[in-house]
């Protein structure tokens, strides 16, 4: 049997191999956490408890149709011939799991004049004391390039003065370490940790975890705002912070992370304060919102807002800028923006399915919507991704360099090595980059990796592939009988700094090639290219059987095909076939 045929059964023998496994249900409207999970009338009701929960090889979870989860899904690693699987029971449109928030509420929004409107800033009150919350010694830990020391003193009665002498400054935050450990922590807490300090040379702490004590890290929650400019004179300082977690845990762990700030040299004085619980009020924008998907009042057909990178460039309506600072949107509208739209997904950057290194899962049937970041994102094994519906994906910043904002998001991507995978019957519409990829830097092997049955809309590519490292290994890559459709004719297209709409690209290649395949597909319309490559290597991929449907009057000559060394507008169809020898039983047309 051949490598792609291989992977072409994982999907079948998951399936029989997972008849008689345990189930879980989960009701978002009518389950409650506390609940056993084992029945629909005692399902759970978050994806944080199912996140939490070490599920067992075999155990199928299951989201009650029609149900929507503004959360993330962690993939969870089953045995072979055991995968878990995340699906759905009952009647009525496919479970839904968004990253957005939607900010069509009247209270959400006050008018600045001049039609900017923001929304409402976050706030907090009624603190309690927290007694529990770390407060004994503080440790220090130094790896790499890193070198402090710790001590602790008294200076008269209690607290204690913890102090840091750098003796070399680390390359990475992680380099040293501020951390204490044993933390008791409950699910939604609000914590207020304080404390007062000073050094010898001013610096900022900016890489500040809640998180698990001990390995296999994890987060256990996320900082809401910190005030930590480090000066020369005794300051107070605190930060805020919310619990991620699902249930009660022992093994809490709070870690400064300063081994790339603090400068050498630097005498860091610090004087916990203790810490308070509160109640908090936020809208929860504190990742960057990548679109809003506005829904017109009366209409259906959705639009995308206009990512805008400060204040002063919201000119015209649908204009956005969102301020990480401050977790603010700034919306340009002529009118109170709830009366022009019925929804406003401000999709933030969260990946929606974190795949991680896991293997032996499947993921079916669920709708993936208003992310600014991935769809579904890792580096598995033996995995199936099937009947998924992805819209409305990417647009968050990755970086900045030379002043130019790049943004991303992709439907499903596979980074890093992989193997026996496959992507099914599922559909991509409104993808900022490609809604299908298999991309890498480093070293490793991709085996058996499929990508057949699928449908694309409108993103700006359907199949991207990049590899950039020598030592990376291409084995297998299939992608085969998917239709893709309007690649470039999206609402990414006009925003992009590179607007480059096609239906396969690829960038960088510098691994070794044994076996990737485009065939049995059907191509409709392409904004700028066919196939655009910015290698010289396409004549390596095995490219066949495909029917190509450019509207155009004169399709045989259109320039739809590109890459390096070659007219840099393009080549026809047959230039391309004679160039390569690819695509010989292929079909170009206009219909």
């Amino acid at each position: 049997m051949s490598s792609w045929s291989k992977a072409a059964t994982i999907g079948v023998i998951m399936s029989i191999t997972n008849v008689c496994a345990v189930e879980y249900f989960v009701d978002a409207n009518n389950g409650r956490d506390s609940n056993s999970g084992l029945s629909p009338a005692e399902a759970w009701q978050s994806v944080r408890k199912v996140n939490s929960t070490s599920l067992a090889p075999g155990d199928v979870v299951r989201f009650k149709a029609g149900g929507l989860w503004r959360e993330s899904l962690q993939a969870q690693s089953g045995a072979p011939g055991q995968p878990i699987t995340f699906t759905s029971y009952g009647e009525g449109p496919k479970p839904a799991l968004y990253a957005s928030v939607d900010l069509a509420a009247p209270e959400v929004w006050t008018s600045l004049g001049n039609n900017i409107w923001a929304t409402k800033a976050d706030s907090w009150d009624n603190f309690q004391p927290k007694p529990d919350f770390a407060p004994g010694d503080w440790n220090i830990f130094c790896d790499g390039d890193g070198r402090a020391t710790l001590s602790a003193s008294k200076h008269g009665e209690p607290p204690k003065v913890f102090t840091i002498d750098c003796l070399k400054v680390g390359k990475v935050p992680t380099n040293i370490q501020l951390n204490y450990f044993g933390i008791p922590l409950a699910p939604n807490q609000n914590i207020r940790f304080r404390f007062r300090a000073r050094a010898s040379k001013p610096f900022s702490i900016k890489n500040i975890s809640l998180m698990r004590s001990h390995s296999p890290w994890g987060s256990y929650g996320k900082i809401i705002a910190h005030n930590t400019d480090i000066g020369t004179e005794w300051q107070e300082h605190e930060v805020l912070m919310s619990t991620t977690i699902g249930e009660n845990k022992a093994d809490g762990r709070l870690s400064f992370f300063i081994g790339d700030v603090i400068p050498e040299g630097c005498s860091f004085e610090f004087v916990p304060l203790g810490a308070d619980s509160f109640d908090l009020y936020s809208l929860d924008l504190k990742q960057d919102v990548g679109n809003i998907v506005l829904t017109p009042i009366g209409g259906k057909e959705q639009i995308a807002a206009w990512k805008r990178w400060d204040l002063e460039s919201l000119k015209k309506q649908g204009d956005y800028y969102h301020d990480l600072k401050d977790s603010r949107v700034y919306f340009y509208s002529e009118k109170d923006p709830t009366s022009l739209y019925s929804a406003m997904e401000a999709a933030r950057r969260r990946n929606i399915v974190s795949l991680g290194k896991q293997k032996h899962f499947i993921v079916d049937g669920f709708t993936l919507a208003y992310t600014g970041a991935h769809g579904a994102n890792g580096a598995p094994e033996d995995c199936v991704i099937r009947n998924c519906d992805f819209r409305w994906i990417g647009g968050s910043l990755l970086y900045t360099r030379n002043g130019r904002p790049t943004r991303y998001g992709n439907g499903v991507e596979f980074w890093c090595a992989c193997k026996n995978i496959i992507v099914e019957n599922n559909s991509f519409e409104d993808v900022y980059d490609t809604a299908m990829t298999n991309q890498d830097p480093d070293a490793g092997r991709i085996v058996n990796v499929v990508w057949q049955n699928n449908k694309t809309l409108r993103c700006e590519q359907a199949y991207e592939i990049w590899l950039t490292g020598e030592e990376m290994t291409v084995e297998s890559i299939i992608v085969r009988n998917n239709t893709f459709i309007y690649s470039g004719f999206g609402w990414s297209h006009a925003q992009r700094p590179n607007p480059n709409g096609c239906h396969l690209l690829s960038y960088g290649m510098k691994c070794k090639i044994v076996d990737i395949r485009y065939e049995n597909n059907v191509m409709i319309n392409a904004k700028d290219a066919i196939l655009w490559f910015f290698n010289d290597r396409v004549a390596e991929f095995k490219i066949n059987n495909n029917r190509y449907i450019q509207a155009v009057d004169k399709p045989d000559e259109a320039k739809l095909f590109r890459w390096p060394g070659i007219d840099k507008a393009g080549i026809t169809f047959a230039e391309y076939q004679r160039l390569t020898g690819l695509d010989a039983d292929s079909t170009l047309s206009n219909q």
